[in-house]
């Protein structure tokens, strides 16, 4: 059995309870946009025990699998991979979010646009050094999300298909995420660029329907 936590990630336990098992591996990508920067105006990067401190607090209610910090590579983690978690809207009588599939695993990214970090300023998070992404992407995998992001790789506009969600597995950003209006997490970096460990570079190919 894959890891249920994240190697290397801090815990902060919250609660756990089942996803939906109906099907297919997700991760959705969000993040945590605390603070509205522009190219003129940019703003420094909230600390990560801030926002960790957040989502063990006050913010319980919205809270991921992982906070991770692009920047230094740093993870806490609040549900075990195979518990639902709180980040997305889950309205009645539609179809599941948080708990969609057999596993939804969500990631707040420790970012806005136009972040300010150590004097050099962030438009995306594509732009950021993503340290660690590599372990995280490979954790991943062992649950089974496939190396493919099934409405396209997000953009800044939000880009949502209930049918895609509920038959396909793979990345979708919080734009992606039906019953959802954020439009996060914007441009991302390549996800897939790192071959996964111990197994050929072309296992699986990327477009691979929920099984």
């Amino acid at each position: 059995m894959a890891d249920l936590y994240l190697p290397g990630a801090e815990r902060r336990q919250l609660d756990d309870a089942p996803t939906a098992g109906d099907g297919g591996c997700r991760t959705i990508w969000h993040i945590t946009w605390d603070r509205n920067a522009t190219a003129d105006a940019p703003a420094d990067l909230l600390p990560f025990d801030t926002l960790a401190g957040y989502f063990a607090g006050d913010g319980a209610g919205v809270a991921p699998h992982l906070l991770w910090d692009p920047f230094t590579g740093r993870a806490v983690q609040y549900f075990a991979a195979t518990s639902r978690s709180k980040s997305v809207v889950n309205a009645p009588g539609g179809v599941e979010t948080n708990r969609k599939g057999n596993v939804c695993i969500q990631i707040e990214s420790l970012f806005f646009p136009y972040c300010r970090v150590d004097g050099r300023v962030y438009p995306t998070l594509a732009d950021a050094p993503c340290t660690g992404l590599a372990g995280i992407v490979d954790w991943l995998r062992s649950w089974g999300v496939p190396d493919v992001w099934p409405m396209g790789a997000p953009t800044w506009s939000a880009n949502r298909s209930a049918a895609t969600w509920d038959t396909r597995s793979g990345h979708y950003g919080h734009s992606q995420v039906p019953e959802n209006d954020h439009t996060d997490p914007g441009p991302m970096p390549d996800l897939f660029r790192v071959p996964p460990k111990g197994r050929p570079a072309d296992r699986r190919r990327l477009d691979e329907e929920v099984r």
